[in-house]
């Protein structure tokens, strides 16, 4: 049976719509992740041990088990709890959550990379140690986390896929929904993939073109 490029045209608004979604929460769950790895790798370096170990026992847990795993714990215990959270919510904080964790590491291994030099130079500049950090170090680590960093944020859109397993409206669950209604389960899924590689190609072009501008700067 030939491709029917009039049904993709037809239910072109379905996929938008639900692209819509994808977007939000891709977006959203990068920009949270990237701000909570920092807490994450600021714990994971404190000068007390029961925190450095919380932080690292943390990393271990989210790492370790399935975001699948953690979206349905999140989704179903908050509702056990008599907190009941939507699903975008509970996707977006297991999605968070979890690249946080990813996110913190690539953070600790850009700062590890940076001289320790560096540091000694600020502190004999007359800085805090505090400030020697985050002026000197961070900066410097940031430049250099951001090629792994978009390799997160290109999991991270690809695993929004996932949040439809808990009746997200986003784009793999508005496909699934159409191909249940119409059996057309071959265009749905080809327009399905080319929306992702689209998704993907923009943000991972915008992410070398950050790349780029920040070796320039450094």
């Amino acid at each position: 049976m030939p491709f029917d490029f009039g049904f993709v045209v037809r239910n072109l608004p379905v996929f938008l719509d639900g692209l819509f979604v994808t977007i939000q929460l891709s977006a959203l769950a990068f920009v949270l992740s990237l701000l909570w790895g920092l807490v994450v790798v600021g714990l994971r370096r404190s000068d007390s041990a029961p925190v450095r170990n919380l932080a690292a026992g943390y990393i271990q847990a989210v790492r370790n088990t399935p975001v699948l795993v953690q979206m349905y714990f999140i989704f179903f215990g908050s509702g056990m709890a008599g907190y009941p959270l939507s699903g975008f919510v509970a996707g977006l904080l297991a999605l968070t959550l979890q690249n946080g964790g990813y996110v913190a590491e690539i953070y600790r291994a850009g700062i590890d990379s940076v001289s320790r030099r560096q540091t000694e130079a600020g502190l004999a500049l007359g800085m805090l140690r505090r400030q020697a950090f985050f002026i000197v170090t961070l900066p410097q680590a940031l430049r250099r986390v951001v090629a792994p960093i978009s390799n997160q944020g290109v999991t991270i859109i690809k695993d929004t896929a996932l949040v439809s397993t808990i009746s997200v409206a986003e784009m793999t669950q508005a496909g699934r929904l159409l191909a249940d209604r119409t059996a057309a389960v071959y265009e749905v899924f080809f327009t399905l993939a080319l929306l992702y590689l689209l998704v993907v190609s923009i943000f991972s072009g915008t992410m070398r073109l950050i790349e780029r501008r920040v070796r320039v700067l450094a």
